[in-house]
């Protein structure tokens, strides 16, 4: 089988607020700013699967002169195993990480132009995640997964220009080295086929 699984937070919160008695839900929303998580799988076996991981996200938006645009992309590649042949499935493994991310704005001003630039951040590292998933039906479930990640992150210098003679700014460039929540208790709607 094969399977791809989408963020549902927004959906799963929609269909829930429907039935608590007010008229102020607002509905899901889907922007080119961040479509969320995509998770593509290939099974093996009926216990273990190949997967593919992709979250990305640009944006961009003007007020006049002014300007901005952003960047973002995670891809992922990792294995998963799974426990469990009723409905309800257990599942957790680990993924390998690779990111790009980077922004820039522009601000005019009466006689001066202020144009910055991050350059490109890239980041690599690793994930672990363990979760659940229900089938509703033969080839559809809701799941439920929880991420902690490991990654190494590299920034180059990034850059202000200005119009006005004033001399161009070089920020540092810099590294990190963190563990964090990447898709925290994310939920998921999983279609198999």
């Amino acid at each position: 089988d094969w399977s791809i699984g989408f963020n549902a937070d927004g959906i799963l919160s929609y269909v829930g607020n429907a039935f608590n008695g007010t008229n102020g839900n607002n509905s899901p929303s889907v922007n080119a700013t961040d479509i969320g998580t995509i998770v593509w799988k290939r099974f093996k076996t009926d216990k273990n699967a190949d997967r593919i991981t992709a979250d990305f996200g640009v944006g961009s938006s003007k007020n006049g002169d002014n300007s901005s645009s952003s960047f973002n992309l995670l891809v992922g590649y990792g294995k998963e195993w799974r426990r469990g042949a009723t409905r309800l499935q257990g599942f957790y493994g680990a993924d390998a990480l690779l990111g790009m991310s980077s922004n820039s704005n522009k601000q005019v001003n009466p006689g001066n132009t202020i144009e910055y630039k991050s350059g490109m951040s890239i980041g690599i590292g690793g994930q672990g995640f363990m979760g659940a998933e229900y089938f509703v039906l033969p080839k559809i479930s809701i799941g439920a997964q929880y991420n902690y990640s490991l990654i190494i992150q590299s920034s180059p210098k990034s850059k202000t220009t200005y119009t006005d003679g004033t001399p161009t700014l070089e920020g540092n460039a810099n590294s990190s080295f963190g563990l964090s929540g990447v898709g925290t208790a994310s939920m998921t709607i999983n279609l198999h086929f």
